[in-house]
């Protein structure tokens, strides 16, 4: 057995001290099993260096999606299966490279982000910087045309920094930039790769920049003109392509019609490995469904183990479920997302859902001993959630300790050394338990809303802006 075998098998002992001891608790066996069988690891090492980046269309998500299958059925889920959804485009990330041309001569380290197009070739054009756009209103001046804009996206009133991205690109586009340079916030020269918001395809160039390259260039802007050269070669394939859901179900047994979902999303950026982001998720989830169905128990309600693809465009794979399974809402009682890393857990966020705060603090009690019992009412709208607070589904999300997860975030070193093995043992034990809570309680946690009473939800919430974003004139 190796130390991080040992490792995890004292951290199990000691654990399963604080929760009652009796046989038939299923929480402290669920626990026990998490924190000993050191599974959701193992499934993450072959997930992550076998396939590696999981781009939504690569042929890398699909065999991510094949593995996943694979895992349940071998499991013992017969009834897992692929759900499709058609994919309005592909994007396949080519070279990109770029220069200051004058005052200086010297390369600067860039990506692009995803989704946007490339420059057909090497462009070059002046620099110029417009800061922080101060809000959702503002116009680029004139001078913006034919040059590459520097601009820091940041958050405005409830306007996230992902939407004002969006709004910024597509303003610097109609104003005839063109490329938008954003400065990567990674530490060493890494750059940022994420794309929420651009699907099916960006405005213009959005390239990263790495900060050191984007503090050089304000530096010499600040002395006078400045000169860049730009070749990004960035394509699309816009022909019809299937995308794929993972979906199985345990069976539960009074209230079997009734479901709880707890899903992760097996999608990443091709730049790394997606350890983080979020095949750790996704292995926490496959373990908690490995671990349930081994211990032979059968819930009040139905769970399904749901792995989506497509979130970090706009959340694709789990608004196509809510199409797939439109008839079906009504019975969907709970929702689990885990999409923040394997960190120290500290409880769920509501999501704005204040009525659900008493029932869901009862419930989760039993995860005190891990620190994972309480509960938070703040919302987001940029993981797989999301569309399930539209249509008014409870719908929580794991919350954890930042740790170091933002560094490695859509980042080129989101790789499976940076994951914490304790951590992760720790986060699946937290979701297998909880999902169980939700599943045998003898009462739902709160109702479905209306769509209209989600609306206010959102509205007081502050993420009606980023659900425009990713939806647009679409209600689903």
């Amino acid at each position: 057995m190796t130390r991080r075998r040992w490792l995890l098998v004292g951290i199990g002992i000691t654990l399963a001290t604080w929760m009652p001891r009796a046989e038939e608790d299923v929480a402290a066996r669920i626990t026990g099993a998490a924190l000993t069988r050191g599974g959701a690891l193992d499934f993450l090492e072959t997930l992550t260096d076998t396939i590696g980046g999981r781009l939504t269309g690569s042929p890398q998500n699909r065999a991510a999606s094949e593995l996943i299958l694979a895992a349940l059925k071998e499991a013992g889920f017969e009834n897992a299966h692929f759900e499709e959804y058609p994919l309005e485009s592909r994007w396949q990330r080519g070279p990109a490279a770029a220069r200051i041309v004058s005052p200086i001569a010297r390369p600067i380290l860039v990506g692009s982000m995803g989704w946007v197009p490339g420059t057909a070739g090497e462009i070059t054009a002046p620099l110029r910087d417009v800061g922080v756009p101060a809000s959702r209103d503002w116009v680029p001046s004139n001078d913006v045309r034919g040059a590459m804009v520097v601009v820091d996206p940041q958050q405005v009133g409830e306007d996230s920094g992902v939407v004002m991205r969006a709004l910024i690109a597509q303003r610097l586009a109609a104003a005839g930039a063109t490329a938008m340079l954003i400065p990567s916030d990674k530490p060493g020269r890494m750059l940022y790769t994420s794309a929420f918001g651009f699907y099916p395809k960006g405005p213009l160039p959005v390239i990263s920049v790495a900060r050191e390259d984007a503090l050089l260039l304000r530096r010499l802007l600040a002395k006078g003109p400045v000169t860049i050269a730009l070749d990004v070669r960035n394509t699309f394939d816009t022909n019809p392509y299937r995308q794929r859901n993972v979906i199985a179900d345990l069976s539960g047994s009074a209230s079997k019609d009734e479901v709880v979902l707890v899903g992760a999303h097996f999608d990443s950026w091709d730049f790394a490995q997606g350890a983080n982001d979020d095949g750790a998720g996704v292995a926490a989830v496959l373990e908690a469904a490995r671990i349930l169905k081994s211990l032979g128990v059968t819930p009040r309600r139905t769970i399904r183990f749901a792995f989506f693809s497509g979130e970090e465009q706009a959340c694709l794979g789990s608004r196509a479920y809510i199409v797939e399974h439109e008839t079906e809402l009504d019975r969907l009682k709970t929702v689990l997302i885990m999409d923040e890393g394997p960190q120290a857990p500290l409880g769920f966020q509501l999501h704005g859902r204040s009525d659900l705060e008493a029932n869901a603090r009862k419930t989760l009690t039993p995860l005190t001993s891990l620190g994972a019992a309480d509960v938070s009412l703040d919302a987001a709208f940029d993981q797989d959630h999301g569309p399930f607070v539209v249509v008014g589904v409870p719908a929580f999300t794991l919350r954890v300790e930042p740790g170091d997860y933002d560094i490695h975030h859509h980042a080129i070193s989101d790789t499976f050394d940076k994951i914490d093995p304790r951590l992760l043992a720790i986060d699946t034990a937290v979701m297998a338990v909880a999902t169980w809570l939700f599943a045998d309680a003898p009462n739902p946690v709160g109702r479905r809303l209306s769509e209209e009473e989600a609306e206010v939800v959102m509205k007081r919430s502050g993420v009606t802006s980023t659900r425009q974003l990713l939806y647009g004139s679409s209600r689903r």
